[in-house]
C-alpha cells in the first residue's frame, strides 16, 4: 500500500484523507507468469497498481500479437478503452513475470468520483498521462527505424532487455524476431 499511497501524492490535492477514502475498495491480486489480468473480448472491470512485477498488454493483428506496451512497478494498468466504456476489451494484459498488483473497481472508483474531487483529477491526470505515452510509443513505431527503436529501448528502458523475452521485444517494437536478432548482434560487441 505504501508504494500506491506515494504515486497518489504525486497528484494534486492529495491528502491523508483521500488515500484512506480508497483503501476500503482495494483489494489484491497475484498473478503467475504467463497467467492474464485481462483476456481478449472480456471487459475490463478492474484498474490495477503494480507493486511488482511486469505485464505487457497486447492484441491481435490477423492472428499475431502486437505488444502495446509493458507496465512494470509503480504504475497503473488496464484496457483504458474498455474500462472506460465498460465494453469488451481488444487487448489482452498478460504477465510476463510473477506480479502483485492492486485492484480497484470499476465501480468503486465511480464511488470514488462521485465523493472526492481528488479522485476526478486524479483520473483525469492519470487517463491524460496514458494518452500521451501511448501517443509517443504510436510516433515511436512509426518514425524510426528498427534500429533506431532497439537503441532507443536500449538507451531508455534498458531493464526491459532483462526482463522480456525476445519475442514481446519483437513485437513491441513491431519487427520480426531475427531482425531484432540481427540488430542486437551489430550493436552488442
Amino acid at each position: 500500500m505504501d508504494e500506491f499511497n506515494a504515486y497518489l501524492k504525486k497528484f494534486p490535492n492529495y491528502s491523508p484523507a483521500a488515500f484512506k477514502e480508497v483503501v476500503p475498495y482495494i483489494k489484491t491480486k497475484e498473478l503467475a507468469a504467463g497467467e492474464y489480468f485481462l483476456q481478449h473480448g472480456k471487459t475490463c472491470k478492474q484498474l490495477g497498481f503494480i507493486q511488482e512485477g511486469l505485464v505487457r498488454l497486447f492484441y491481435l493483428n490477423d492472428g499475431k500479437e502486437v505488444t502495446l506496451c509493458f507496465c512494470k512497478e509503480k504504475s497503473l494498468t488496464c484496457s483504458f478503452r474498455s474500462f472506460i466504456t465498460q465494453k469488451e476489451s481488444d487487448i489482452a494484459i498478460q504477465a510476463i513475470e510473477p506480479t502483485k498488483l492492486l485492484v480497484l473497481s470499476y465501480d468503486a472508483l465511480q464511488q470514488l468520483y462521485e465523493h472526492n474531487q481528488f479522485w476526478q483529477q486524479a483520473g483525469r491526470i492519470a487517463a491524460e498521462q496514458e494518452y500521451i505515452i501511448t501517443d509517443t510509443h504510436n510516433r515511436f513505431i512509426r518514425d524510426l527505424s528498427a534500429t533506431e527503436k532497439y537503441l532507443h529501448i536500449l538507451e531508455k528502458e534498458s531493464e526491459l532487455l532483462n526482463r522480456v523475452p525476445l519475442n514481446y521485444l519483437a513485437t513491441y517494437l513491431q519487427i520480426s524476431p531475427e531482425t531484432l536478432s540481427r540488430i542486437r548482434k551489430k550493436i552488442t560487441p
